[in-house]
């Protein structure tokens, strides 16, 4: 007889080839009042159930998660706490993306008749976003959402990593990323590069880090450099780039990446280089695409300058799984990579 305990039920779906878990229930109550007091109670209390959800053998090293919880506002439908490799994320695009097209197709936003796009607002640690499904005879088609607000920190600043100078920018959009266009490594952004990327993406992280340029200037919950977007010439005309964003502990993100098209936009708009409402495309290792726009101008975040971005991307369900803590089994949740 199976000794079953801690049961889980999810949804996986993937947006532009990035995992998301779902997870839909098992979790005891969390306190808390907003989603990064949620988020604080999970880290300190009930760690181990991300660490089940997320490695193996219910997962593997790049799988990315998402729980949801009460909203903290009265016009958000949920709240997310996003979760990967090496804890806790303070927003996810592609996550987003794929919740909406979820929650949506699963009735629990009221399509009316004849609707093209119903709008969903989720709170998430770094605020609240606003998503759209793209409708097709009540099917979602594609996902846009409109982001917290995105800003530059750094632009072309120098850094010497590994006896190179490395040239990047810095900036948040959800999330704190520095850019490095991958040429600089003599490297291109290609499925058979993404060892030797990663290995650059932990040193550039150790050199970056040391300097405090991710300190959020109003909340420190948010501080830290989660990412590094490696970015190349696109395969596909009519895109402005390829990237290849490593996160977390080595994480490699398979999509385009929704916050950082948003950091990569309020980058182009600090320069001069992206109109308002021009169409930026933008496409991943594995080749699938997200777009998004700088729409305006957002209050500043502190001393920065912030800009409005919406972002969009399709996703794509895949499995419903119900996952329990089987106490006879001795093997504890594990990373390998």
């Amino acid at each position: 007889m199976v000794n079953i305990r801690e049961v889980f039920d999810v949804v996986d779906l993937h947006a532009g080839g990035e995992p998301l878990r779902l997870v839909t229930s098992g979790y005891p109550p969390i306190p808390g009042s907003s989603v990064l007091d949620k988020r604080a109670y999970l880290e300190a209390h009930w760690d181990h159930y991300r660490k089940r959800l997320m490695f193996e053998p219910w997962g593997h090293a790049d799988m990315y998660g998402c729980l949801l919880v009460p909203p903290e506002r009265p016009d958000s439908l949920y709240g997310l706490i996003f979760m990967h490799n090496e804890g806790y994320s303070t927003m996810c695009g592609h996550a987003t993306i794929a919740v909406t097209k979820w929650l949506v197709e699963s009735g629990q936003v009221l399509i009316p008749d004849g609707a093209e796009e119903v709008e969903v607002r989720l709170d998430v640690p770094s605020g609240q976003v606003e998503a759209h499904a793209r409708l097709n005879s009540g099917r979602v088609v594609s996902v846009w959402f409109e982001n917290v607000p995105a800003f530059a920190v750094a632009l072309e600043k120098s850094f010497t990593v590994q006896d190179r100078q490395v040239r990047l920018d810095i900036g948040f959009g959800g999330a704190y990323y520095a850019v490095v266009e991958s040429h600089q490594l003599d490297l291109a952004v290609e499925p058979e590069n993404v060892d030797a990327l990663r290995d650059w993406a932990a040193a550039i992280k150790a050199a970056v880090e040391p300097l405090e340029l991710t300190r959020h200037p109003i909340d420190a919950r948010l501080n830290g450099l989660y990412g590094i977007i490696f970015t190349d010439g696109p395969h596909q005309s009519g895109n402005w780039d390829r990237n290849l964003t490593v996160f977390a502990d080595g994480q490699i993100d398979r999509s385009p990446c929704g916050n950082c098209v948003s950091t990569r936009m309020a980058l182009l708009d600090a320069k001069g280089v992206i109109a308002r409402g021009e169409t930026y495309r933008v496409e991943s290792v594995i080749d699938t695409v997200f777009t998004g726009q700088v729409i305006g101008d957002a209050d500043p975040v502190g001393p920065y300058r912030a800009v409005r971005t919406v972002i969009e991307g399709s996703a794509h369900v895949i499995g419903f799984r119900r996952f329990f803590h089987n106490l006879e089994d001795p093997l504890e949740p594990f990373l390998i990579r």
